[in-house]
């Protein structure tokens, strides 16, 4: 058969899927069921691919979805974990993440890569001729490895060019059986509020959605009172029949008066604005509520690339106190769609809040430019386009215990930040035999300590790079990983693996190295489980039966190190 450039159905293993312009294979032998969508919203970005059930355990087959060459070859107790990236002649690279292992050819390069370099990580870019594969070749199979909570297979399809991913259902290479439409959670108006000239959100009002007949209405208010100017904040998800997996929103579109003021489509990005998401959504209610809303309000800096149509950067302001109804629509990948109505109103009760503040202590900083903040024992570096919009900055220092500088609180923490900062303090009173394993710390707001790493200068300065604002402090970690071997017996030779308790609970580890007999092997690392294991091969194992001895040396990222050494029989 020959399939034209045009949609074509095509039954498999039960499933009925769309291919659109490409026969590709579907890239399990299971019935397809999504666990996750494209673009879906996540921490700090937008999701790039979809996310396949297997059936709840690591195992099933996967199979390349085309012909091609292998391009690269990912290996890392995080991220995509076990990865495998073709690149296909039709332009397109399809992507296979949080693989449990890879199969045939491609399992024997990568074991020989690693043995070669005696190291489990592996970011490998391949020669184009060196690992070919056909449609339908058995790749690898479906695991939860690298920051996965459960055993699925994240695919995508990207444009090779620019290392693109695309939205694949909604440009209808894969179509699943899905006619429910988006769900409205909750419905929010905002307003924007000044200190200094500086604008900020605050939230005026949110109510549960409910649906009434058709479309969806806040639970209690048919009309918000609203003062200028204005915009509008929706939670939602969608579902699919038969799934209780929450999916993200494909599309949006938002009136006043029939009149179209916001829209937006996620049919693919570069991963260069993904972070871009921390100014899609109002990030001050992630961070004081926990709950997500999309806002039509676009900031200056904001450089999401899905949007379509934006008046007046999503603002609304009403030149009267008459009712003005707001129309939502929300779109699924399928175009199955939702729809909330309400109204607004412009009110004398209502009234934005402006405020002039010592500028001495609230300093503005400018989104597109670099800001520079020095005070005795602290320097802060923020590039041009770290932030979304102009915000203010405070900084004060406190003393704190057990600490190797000043507590510096520095900015607001619900100001999201684009770019990492480079942030320098001078240690006091550090021992020199501590300064090797002297680290910034963020103090988190339940009081814990997260490890963000550090380097001397020149001038004595600890620098590191930090992702947000809060408080920080020099710390020390003198304290070696834990390495043990939890096991009932120390005779392996009816077992297949030998797995290792490994743990660090401040500075994380940094490296972890296996050796039976003086040889290195591979312990495969899953920092999530805190253990690396060793699979029993018979290349690296003379027979069984024999006592061994285990040599594992793990440091963490503040130069401690372990050495575990354990006897044991196989």
């Amino acid at each position: 058969m020959i399939l034209k450039k045009t949609v074509v159905l095509v039954f498999f293993s039960s499933l009925l899927f769309s291919v659109y312009a490409q026969d590709y294979r579907f890239p399990l032998d299971r019935v397809l069921s999504m666990s996750a969508n494209f673009g879906e919203l996540r921490s700090n970005h937008f999701h790039s691919g979809i996310d396949l059930r297997v059936g709840g355990a690591p195992g099933a087959r996967v199979f390349a979805i085309d012909t091609g060459h292998v391009s690269r070859i990912y290996v890392s107790g995080t991220g995509y974990g076990k990865a495998l990236y073709i690149e296909h002649p039709d332009g397109h690279t399809s992507v296979y993440g949080h693989l449990d292992r890879f199969a045939g050819k491609i399992a024997e390069y990568v074991e020989e890569y690693q043995y070669k370099r005696q190291r489990f990580h592996v970011n490998d870019y391949t020669d184009t001729t060196l690992l070919p594969v056909k449609k339908g070749d058995l790749i690898g199979y479906a695991g939860n490895t690298g920051s996965s909570f459960g055993a699925h297979l994240h695919f995508e399809i990207r444009e090779s060019e620019l290392q693109a991913p695309i939205n694949i259902v909604s440009k209808g290479y894969i179509t699943p059986e899905d006619d429910m439409p988006p769900v409205f959670h909750r419905i929010a108006v905002f307003t924007l509020d000044s200190i200094n000239d500086v604008t900020r959100p605050r939230l005026l009002k949110a109510e549960t959605a409910v649906k009434r007949g058709k479309n969806y209405v806040p639970e209690k208010t048919s009309v918000f009172e609203v003062c200028n100017p204005v915009f509008i904040g929706i939670s939602a998800n969608d579902y699919q029949p038969g799934n209780t997996s929450r999916h993200g929103i494909y599309r949006m579109t938002a009136y006043i008066d029939n009149e179209l003021f916001y829209s937006f489509k996620i049919d693919g990005f570069e991963f260069k604005y993904t972070k871009y998401i921390n100014s899609f959504i109002a990030y001050d209610e992630l961070v004081d509520s926990k709950v997500t809303y999309i806002k039509t309000y676009r900031e200056e800096g904001n450089r999401t690339p899905f949007y379509e149509n934006i008046k007046n950067n999503g603002l609304i302001s009403l030149k009267d106190t008459l009712p003005h109804n707001i129309r939502i629509e929300l779109f699924d990948d399928l175009l199955n769609k939702s729809v909330a109505e309400f109204k607004v109103r412009k009110s004398s009760k209502v009234a934005t809040k402006h405020q002039t503040a010592n500028a001495a202590q609230f300093i503005t900083m400018h989104w597109n430019s670099a800001f520079e903040y020095y005070e005795d024992g602290l320097e802060l570096y923020v590039e041009p386009e770290s932030l979304y919009s102009d915000a203010l900055f405070k900084s004060s220092k406190s003393e704190k215990a057990k600490a190797y500088s000043p507590l510096w609180n520095l900015g607001y923490e619900n100001i999201p930040l684009h770019k990492a900062m480079n942030l320098k303090i001078k240690p006091v009173d550090l021992p020199s035999h501590l300064k090797e394993h002297a680290f910034i710390a963020r103090q988190n707001k339940d009081e814990s300590v997260s490890h963000c790493g550090g380097r001397f200068d020149a001038n004595g300065f600890l620098s590191a790079e930090i992702s947000s604002f809060g408080k920080y402090f020099i710390s020390a970690d003198t304290v070696p990983p834990k390495v043990s071997v939890n096991a009932k017996s120390n005779n392996f030779s009816a077992s297949t693996k030998l797995t290792v308790s490994l743990s660090d609970d401040i500075s994380g580890i940094e490296s972890c190295n296996g050796y039976i007999d003086g040889k290195w092997v591979l312990f495969e690392h899953d920092p999530k489980t805190k253990s690396m294991t060793y699979i029993f091969d018979k290349k690296q194992m003379d027979g069984k039966g024999r006592k061994r001895q285990l040599k594992l040396i793990a440091s963490d990222n503040c130069k401690n190190t372990s050495t575990l050494l354990y006897d044991f029989i196989y």
